[in-house]
């Protein structure tokens, strides 16, 4: 998968992450809804074990893996915001997206500006033909943010092989493209 060095919105910044984001990650795995929507486990309360994913999750960026994570930073200063990414599913042409953002930075427009950008790369450059979601019905954030991004509901599926549901939202090339014309 080609992975982006940068993408650029109005306010905000995509980039690969750094050494220096693992305090940011790590302050973005502490909150308990992430861990439930990502299906990470409750020890990644510990730094140690959060720094042994991140230092993972470094080494997959530079492979010619199926997944990408970019952070989600504001252009002015680079703070960082959260993370958003996708995963592929079939060869590129269906992937998985997912977004976070610290909580502080929730309800500003950036994961719906983050994710509108995101899909434009999958689509455009990538040349996916579909992007899903699973969010947790919990998270009425997430799901609304999806929804605004122009994805559709299509019903409730098994999260990560669980017994708990898991909301399914979906958007296809078509959609996209007609949507970016209003």
């Amino acid at each position: 998968m080609k992975f982006p060095e940068r993408l650029e919105t109005k306010r905000l910044v995509l980039r690969r992450y750094r050494e220096s984001d693992i305090n940011n990650f790590y302050q973005l795995i502490q909150n308990k809804q992430i861990i439930e929507n990502f299906n990470l486990k409750p020890k990644l309360q510990d730094f140690e074990e959060v720094r042994s994913l991140f230092s993972s999750f470094l080494n997959i960026q530079n492979s010619s893996d199926t997944i990408f994570a970019l952070a989600i930073c504001n252009k002015l200063n680079d703070d960082f915001l959260g993370t958003c990414g996708l995963k592929s599913i079939k060869n590129n042409t269906e992937m998985a997206c997912f977004y976070a953002l610290l909580s502080s930075f929730q309800g500003f427009g950036f994961a719906i500006e983050a994710m509108l950008k995101l899909l434009e790369y999958a689509f455009e450059v990538l040349k996916s033909q579909k992007i899903i979601i699973h969010i947790l019905s919990t998270n009425s954030r997430s799901w609304k943010v999806a929804e605004r991004i122009g994805m559709k509901y299509l019903g409730q599926v098994p999260h990560f092989d669980s017994d708990v549901r898991a909301m399914l939202f979906s958007i296809e090339k078509n959609e996209y493209e007609a949507q970016r014309f209003y």
